[in-house]
């Protein structure tokens, strides 16, 4: 066999192909194959249009309002509880009863009271009658003194004589001293029991409505300790002016200062909101009764009702809406319109559509786990048919519509939904706008 043959391979014709061309059709077949596929892939992915619901950016007036529940309670509030430990023996009120400041409300029974008082007054006339003694001892003593004095000058009495005169002079001013500050005090003691006693008497200290009524007549009042409190005998509101206090979120307490408009909504006149201002904001946190460490805390808001509450009662449940911010004709969207994207993938898609690459071969370049994969709030603009993702950056929102500061110049039109369509929607990817369907047509 020639150098020639022994080189040559058999075709199926048998005929001779030489290696190297074989390399070359079965690369050019490949080609062919992975070019069809590309090519399927864009045509695809070309005919593949996404129903949007969009909407024109427009100009509006923006109010932004944090709500949070609790209940409405008296500005003023006063519970009467027990000074002094003894029986109830008259009670002068009922629940529902309207009172005047002064106006009785209950009695403690006073005869322990009375005789003390009884007593102390005794005991400081018993005092008054000793200081009568010691001035009038205290006076015997100046005379006794001044007349040694005299004989003295005149060399008729001695030194000793002189000096014990003195001496008696001044104890006697000391004893009156001492018995003038027992008088002071049997009258403070005197004062004090007189107090107490009226405060067996007990009056009311406000205009208001007895809202609640714990002792009966006959009851024993137990006065409150360091550790136990006292017995609560009733309580007095003035209903004239009313708070609602509501539990916010920590997240939203940032956002609330004194001073800021309220409306609030008491479920017993639901088709009625009062007007209130913002009077209080807690600075700690209530504490969840469970205990729990990891639940959110909620923090303390008192809103004043500035309109009247007709048949108002403490505890009644309302709801209230704080305005935290206002804006006038600012450039606003719709809150499903703002979305979120990595930049790596919005990096991907873009290079995508620039080399013509399939979907597939595109997103399996992207690394979720980049170091700079940050995430990006934006929304989807429509440009020649197509979704455009547009970074934005958001002020504050309404109950419908957020605040843009930046990315948009109010001409363009943007993506609203529906929700899965934004999430699943690709940059540049072709878009139809559709009009969002009705409850109605959905059912049917």
């Amino acid at each position: 066999m020639s150098l020639r043959r022994a080189c040559e391979t058999p075709g199926g014709d048998g005929a001779y192909t030489h290696p190297m061309k074989k390399r070359i059709l079965i690369g050019v077949l490949i080609v062919l194959v992975v070019g069809g596929v590309v090519a399927g892939n864009l045509k695809r992915e070309a005919g593949q249009v996404v129903k949007v619901q969009a909407e024109k950016v427009a100009r509006r007036n923006l109010t932004s309002l944090v709500s949070a529940s609790g209940r409405v309670q008296p500005k003023r509030e006063v519970k009467v509880s027990a000074l002094h430990m003894g029986k109830v023996t008259r009670l002068a009120v009922k629940e529902g009863d309207l009172v005047k400041a002064g106006d009785l409300l209950l009695e403690i029974d006073p005869t322990p009271y009375r005789a003390s008082v009884a007593q102390l007054r005794a005991a400081l006339e018993a005092e008054r009658a000793r200081l009568a003694l010691s001035e009038a001892e205290e006076a015997r003593s100046r005379e006794e003194c001044d007349r040694i004095l005299a004989l003295v000058a005149n060399g008729m009495a001695s030194d000793q004589e002189k000096t014990r005169a003195e001496t008696e002079c001044s104890v006697a001013t000391a004893r009156t001293q001492a018995a003038r500050e027992s008088v002071r005090q049997a009258e403070a003691l005197l004062r004090n029991a007189e107090h107490v006693l009226a405060q067996v008497t007990v009056l009311s200290e406000i205009d208001g409505i007895i809202t609640r009524v714990n002792v009966e007549e006959g009851e024993t009042a137990i006065i409150g300790t360091m550790n136990n409190p006292g017995t609560e005998l009733l309580r007095i509101a003035d209903l004239s002016q009313m708070e609602a206090e509501v539990e916010v979120d920590e997240t939203d307490v940032v956002d609330i200062a004194l001073g800021q408009g309220a409306k609030v909504t008491i479920d017993s006149y639901p088709d009625t909101s009062f007007a209130g201002v913002v009077t209080e904001v807690g600075n700690s946190a209530i504490l969840p009764s469970s205990g729990a460490q990891d639940q959110s805390v909620d923090f303390k808001v008192v809103v004043t009702l500035t309109d009247s509450v007709p048949s108002a009662r403490p505890g009644l449940t309302a709801k209230a809406e704080i305005t935290v911010a206002e804006r006038d004709s600012v450039l606003a969207v719709p809150i499903q319109a703002l979305t979120v994207r990595r930049e790596s993938a919005l990096r991907e898609e873009e290079e995508k559509g620039k080399r013509g690459k399939g979907a597939d071969a595109a997103l399996a370049d992207d690394d979720p786990e980049e170091e700079d994969d940050e995430e990006i709030e934006g929304l989807f603009v429509i440009e020649g048919g197509r979704a455009r993702f547009r970074p934005v950056k958001t002020g504050v929102s309404s109950e419908k519509h957020f605040e843009i500061l930046s990315g948009l110049t109010g001409d363009e039109t943007v993506v609203t939904g529906d929700f899965k369509a934004i999430r699943e929607i690709k940059q540049g990817q072709k878009v139809k706008v559709v009009k969002k369907e009705t409850k109605d047509k959905k059912k049917s």
